[in-house]
């Protein structure tokens, strides 16, 4: 599976890999020339043969010319293709990502995620561009410099059979090692990733409660952990090519010291001499690259069985099914509703209800109980176990989860804003909102006096999930985000719990307004807010009872 999604990224781009690796079997050839016109050259310089020096020099000047021209041209072709395979791979698994259930989301460390979409799809891109579309190059070098040796000096074709049983028995011995180093390097990163995020979102509290040293201590302490795992990498790859280039070299010089040992007496071309000393040369940079070759497959199939894993994972049901036909009724349902969190105890047992559109609902409960679960399921974030959910009686399962999204305003406890303006925040669910459409929605929200007093209006920027205001103002913007795509159906999850009691009787007097020709759903124990509603659900022991108005 490993190796199918590598091969599948190279024929995805293998136009651009095919020039990549042209340009350098081009390279690979111009090189091939540079031994025998250096030779040549040397040889002339320090004997009696006499070869046309000034034509040698000029060929060899224009050997070496070409080689650095194609050079210049793979790198840049190899960066341009390193960085489509490089999108290509993060647009890929960020789409897959967004499309996964929430019950991945809620099991998956997010720095581990990042690393992965960052770091380590860096390296597989380099992988394919910098090495994989290398080997027909560094195979052509050896091949053609093994020939041209053999046609110099045949004694000296030794070197090959040497130099084959080396490469594969020190590629076989370091690749396995490295491919599993590799694995725990990736994860130590991402755990490194993982904390800097969390202690970040918690500074707050890490000030409150001055533990300021020992949050410290744990980041250095996974910063530590990486780097240790990393130098062990570095260790194998950074020693085993230079080394593996060392012992080809020094076989190779041995092996010419033999042959010339073994050809004293006869009367040799001094340029043939050196020319088999340059080809011997030539051969330890392809060979110890080829070396290097096993070692980073190993690392790039760590990173692929990481990238698979998420991949693998099914997206959320839906996706494919049915169309609504214009704006939803509002009638909610839930027949027999079964449903527990993976790996806790069931949360909702047999539920049985049904609210009718335009109603106005509300659901109580102690915390814990179920009660922004059942948003949750109403909106397909998850699916029961058993039961059906409905809305204008059909099963949410069987409609296309974006048209169902589309049907709900859902207003979070905890208000999810981005580090962004207050306007740009609002209009998040609706692209083309017009500026009365959001001032509007802002009023209904009752954060128009707020915003008003800051400097640069609905332009002002909030910071990362709206830290730069209070609980009860990111509540109004979230409210105002929900009330701007006008739903027909709008879900309150204690959307008032931080308002205080002014701005809370102002939002009920409002309320009128922003309720008309929809169904709500408030989940809520504020006495002001239940009196909104026509009807109480309490939550308790898994079921829902209806619970009778207070008059």
């Amino acid at each position: 599976m490993t190796d199918t999604f590598l091969w599948k990224q190279a024929r995805l781009f293998r136009r651009e890999l095919a020039l990549i690796s042209t340009v350098g079997l081009l390279s690979s050839l111009a090189a091939l020339s540079v031994p025998w016109l250096a030779g040549q050259l040397l040889g002339g310089m320090v004997s009696d043969f006499s070869p046309n020096l000034y034509g040698v020099t000029g060929l060899l000047i224009l050997g070496l010319a070409i080689m650095a021209a194609l050079n210049i041209c793979a790198g840049l072709v190899s960066a341009r293709t390193s960085g489509l395979i490089l999108a290509r791979i993060r647009t890929e698994t960020y789409n897959h990502l967004q499309h996964l259930p929430n019950a991945f989301h809620d099991m998956s460390k997010r720095g581990d995620l990042l690393s992965l979409m960052t770091h380590d799809v860096r390296g597989l891109a380099s992988f394919l561009t910098a090495t994989l579309a290398s080997i027909p190059s560094m195979l052509l070098t050896v091949i053609g410099a093994s020939f041209l040796l053999l046609l110099v000096d045949p004694v000296m074709a030794l070197v090959i059979p040497i130099l084959i049983p080396l490469f594969f028995i020190v590629t076989r011995l370091v690749g396995r090692r490295l491919r599993t180093l590799a694995a725990e390097v990736r994860q130590a990163e991402a755990e490194v990733i993982w904390a800097a995020e969390r202690d970040l979102e918690l500074v707050p509290a890490t000030k409150a409660f001055a533990r300021e040293a020992p949050q410290s201590r744990h980041y250095a302490a996974a910063i530590d952990r990486a780097r240790i795992l990393s130098l062990r990498e570095d260790r194998i790859t950074t020693i085993i090519t230079p080394l593996i280039s060392f012992v080809c070299a020094l076989i190779a010089i041995c092996v010419v010291v033999f042959a010339s040992s073994q050809s004293s007496g006869e009367a040799r071309n001094p340029g043939d001499l050196f020319a088999t000393l340059l080809y011997a040369a030539l051969l330890t940079r392809p060979v110890g690259g080829l070396a290097g070759v096993y070692g980073q497959w190993q690392i790039a199939r760590g990173t692929v069985a990481r990238l698979e894993r998420i991949l693998s994972e099914p997206r959320e049901r839906g996706y494919q099914g049915k169309s609504l036909k214009g704006r939803a009724q509002g009638s909610l349902s839930f027949e027999k509703v079964t449903f527990g969190y993976q790996g806790r105890d069931r949360v909702l047992h047999c539920v049985d209800f049904t609210i009718e559109p335009g109603q106005v609902v509300a659901l109580t409960g102690a915390n814990g109980v179920g009660k922004s679960t059942i948003a949750r399921l109403l909106m397909g974030f998850y699916a029961p176990q058993d039961g059906r959910v409905l809305l204008d009686n059909v099963d949410v399962r069987q409609i296309q989860v974006q048209e169902l999204r589309r049907q709900f305003g859902y207003v979070p406890q905890r208000a999810q804003l981005f580090n962004g303006s207050i306007a740009q925040n609002i209009a998040f669910g609706c692209d083309n909102a017009s500026p009365e459409a959001i001032a509007n929605a802002v009023r209904i929200a009752q954060g128009t006096d707020f915003i008003e007093r800051l400097p640069d209006g609905l332009g002002t920027e909030i910071g990362d999930n709206g830290v730069r205001l209070s609980g009860g103002q990111r509540q109004r913007i979230a409210l105002a985000r929900a009330l701007l795509i006008d739903p027909p159906v709008l879900i309150l999850d204690e959307a008032t719990s931080m308002y205080d009691r002014a701005s809370e009787a102002a939002f009920i007097a409002e309320c009128a307004d922003a309720f008309a020709g929809r169904t709500v759903l408030l989940i809520t124990h504020r006495p002001a807010t239940l009196a909104l509603a026509d009807r109480i659900l309490e939550v308790s022991g898994g079921g829902v009872l209806e619970k009778a108005l207070c008059q």
